[in-house]
């Protein structure tokens, strides 16, 4: 299993090539992505053609997760391709825009929920956000589990029982003061399981990395890298 950093940041990009949140997963011909942020797509297709994309998973409908989509569905109609794509449902306008397109699937999900997509199994844990959101243990041949976007949570921490991988939203500064998790709660994840974390969602304009010196198992996600898991 292998994880690649399409986009880090949130909740917009830093200025230059960069990206806000996306990463794929592959496994064998299974191909899931994470995410599509905006910046994702069309550095996404430097990778992999949308048309070996297996499924995409989308942990909550902020737009630095989702504008992208839009972006895709107008080379979905060029390759005249579907994409089946797995979200919580809402009954709202934004969500119609995203999901209500011939050349997209729509499957929802929830907590507690398990799909298959392709070689791999999806199990879905209820988040603490500003909006619902949804993380998602990837067990395939290794599993990682991606927290989207949260504040600290004790369902992190069933999520995370016997992963290999932690993607999670650990970058911010301590004493940040919103609706996701500062770098303290990296290390403190690290202390009590020993598993190895990538830290993302990225503010622009603050580096997390010197905090993650006595951490080994502890990095800052970096663009365009593929992780062996």
């Amino acid at each position: 299993m292998k994880l690649t950093v399409i986009g880090k940041y949130g909740p917009y990009a830093r200025s230059g090539n960069h990206a806000a949140s996306c990463y794929l997963v592959s496994e064998g011909d299974t191909n899931l992505v994470m995410d599509m942020g905006p910046g994702a797509f069309s550095r996404l297709t430097d990778i992999i053609d949308p048309r070996d994309i297996t499924a995409i998973f989308i942990s909550h409908l902020h737009y630095d997760h989702t504008s992208d989509l839009l972006a895709m569905r107008y080379r979905l109609e060029e390759l005249n391709t579907k994409v089946r794509i797995y979200s919580l449902r809402e009954d709202t306008p934004w969500f119609s825009l995203l999901f209500d397109h011939p050349l997209i699937e729509h499957i929802p999900v929830g907590a507690g929920q398990s799909v298959k997509a392709g070689s791999l199994t999806l199990r879905f844990y209820e988040m603490k956000h500003t909006v619902p959101c949804l993380a998602v243990r990837v067990e395939g041949e290794k599993t990682l589990v991606y927290t989207g976007d949260t504040l600290y949570n004790e369902n992190i921490y069933e999520a995370i029982r016997g992963a290999n991988l932690l993607l999670s939203d650990t970058s911010k500064p301590l004493g940040f003061d919103g609706p996701h998790m500062n770098v303290g709660y990296a290390k403190e994840f690290n202390e009590r399981t020993g598993i190895r974390i990538l830290s993302t969602h990225l503010n622009p304009d603050y580096d997390p990395a010197p905090e993650f010196e006595n951490y080994p198992d502890i990095e800052v996600a970096q663009e365009g890298k593929t992780y062996e898991i």
